[in-house]
């Protein structure tokens, strides 16, 4: 047991050291930063995975401590442990006790939205800027650049039904404002799930290719959404279509059905790579291809947003890729 902890006390050190040069790398090195937020927490992850959180507790705080050293202020430290830091050790925690994949990409972005509250916190109680206005600023903003738009299609509308480039500014921004601050719970909770996946993947990468720890990590391809999330998705968007979107309940429903019905695309759309892999074996070439269809594919990308919703809803009831019968483990 000695032999153990000194073991995993070296390893700890190891990994804070290694830590501290991905955070220096971060700050100095412009085209690491694009991974670097997720690349800080590798070493947490591996650290978690291969001896739990008996070391991770006194890690972390070593890394807290090494960000205050290298400059960041209380503050900017406290975010990165909870941005890039924490979300990797739990990461490398639900990979490493073999925890179901959705299970670790919820622990980690969970994680991950502490982290976007803290910021906004932080930014009202020391910029003085709270979320109105944020939204205040960013309607301007738009305001500002598409005033050219607005003015021609006003100038247009003003002569066949009266209606003034003002009016029709206000209507259209304040629409805007409605829906932006309806679905702004929406967008931290997507935020954060895509960067929990990105954490999850990228660090069960490393840790299976170091073999640092027995691990497995579920390909995109069998990503599966569970029957339960499927009805719950359904019966949501039912109740929705039935409520008021400006009274509270409904929008918490339209934010549930927003967050559900965007992993249950994606789980449409793994079903699409599972069928397309076969044809097209490398990873990067498929994904090019479907990002080349949602931004070149206009008024369609709604349509095909709902066709992959459909399929997710369907292959959660009837797992049509055989992931319960050896070909993987779904979610």
């Amino acid at each position: 047991m000695k032999n153990e902890n000194t073991r995993a006390l070296r390893e700890g050190a190891r990994m804070v050291a290694l830590t501290a040069v991905l955070m220096l790398l971060n700050r100095f090195v412009p085209l690491f930063s694009v991974i670097g937020v997720f690349a800080c927490g590798v070493p947490m992850a591996a650290l978690a995975a291969r001896n739990g959180f008996k070391v991770i507790i006194p890690a972390v705080t070593a890394v807290f401590f090494v960000a205050v050293l290298l400059g960041d202020g209380i503050v900017a430290a406290v975010s990165t442990i909870l941005m890039s830091i924490l979300p990797g050790a739990v990461a490398g925690y639900m990979l490493g006790r073999r925890k179901p994949f959705f299970y670790s990409i919820f622990a980690t972005a969970l994680v991950v939205c502490l982290g976007w509250v803290f910021e906004l916190v932080v930014i009202e109680f020391l910029i003085g800027k709270g979320i109105d206005e944020m939204f205040a600023e960013v309607i301007e903003q738009t305001k500002a650049l598409m005033k050219g738009v607005t003015d021609t299609l006003g100038e247009t509308l003003a002569k066949d039904n009266g209606i003034t480039p003002e009016a029709l500014t206000e209507t259209l921004f304040g629409a805007l404002e409605f829906v932006m601050r309806l679905y702004f719970p929406s967008i931290v909770v997507i935020s954060s799930l895509f960067a929990g996946y990105i954490t999850v993947r990228v660090s069960g990468f490393v840790i299976k290719r170091a073999k640092l720890a027995p691990i497995a990590v579920l390909p995109f391809s069998h990503i599966r959404a569970t029957r339960g999330m499927a009805v719950i998705s359904v019966l949501a968007y039912l109740l929705f279509m039935f409520t008021n979107a400006e009274s509270s309940f409904g929008a918490v429903l339209a934010n549930v059905v927003l967050i559900m019905h965007s992993i249950l695309a994606v789980c449409g759309l793994s079903f699409i790579d599972f069928k397309l892999k076969g044809s097209i074996k490398a990873a990067p070439a498929r994904f090019l291809i479907y990002g080349a269809v949602m931004m070149l594919g206009g008024i369609l990308v709604s349509i095909i947003s709902n066709i992959l919703i459909m399929i997710g809803i369907l292959d959660s009831g009837r797992d049509f890729r055989g992931l319960e019968t050896g070909n993987g483990t779904g979610l």
